[in-house]
């Protein structure tokens, strides 16, 4: 369980920052509501520190709780996203419309899967504990 936890760890701490650059390159020119980006901030900043807390220390609830928090948030994105492409929304996202409705459709879907995993095996560890 130990070695699952160092790499939820590192995946956290990755995550993190792909999160905080994504959002930015998504946003860039055309920044949305700021309660809409702040979030993801937000969440890339407790999964940075819940990695780094285990990583140190072997703290575990800050990182489940920051993993939780993230499945959230991007379950709630993906949903989002996933009705606009219902409604044949075909929005473009990024510098110059750089991203497709269906491509950020299916990133923010493959970053739910990751979040997911993360809880999972955060919960696992805490009940193991």
């Amino acid at each position: 369980m130990a070695r699952l936890l160092k790499i939820s760890a590192l995946s956290a701490i990755g995550y993190a920052v792909i999160l905080a650059l994504f959002e930015a390159y998504r946003n860039w020119g055309d920044w949305q509501w700021w309660p809409f980006w702040v979030v993801d901030y937000v969440a890339a900043t407790v999964l940075f520190l819940g990695g780094v807390a285990y990583l140190r220390r072997g703290i575990v609830g800050l990182m489940t709780g920051a993993w939780g928090f993230s499945t959230a948030m991007m379950s709630m994105s993906l949903f989002s996203h996933i009705d606009s492409l219902r409604q044949g929304d075909a929005a473009a996202y990024g510098p110059g419309g750089s991203l497709s409705e269906v491509l950020l459709t299916g990133l923010i879907g493959m970053s739910t899967v990751v979040a997911g995993l993360g809880f999972l095996i955060g919960i696992i560890a805490s009940l193991r504990a």
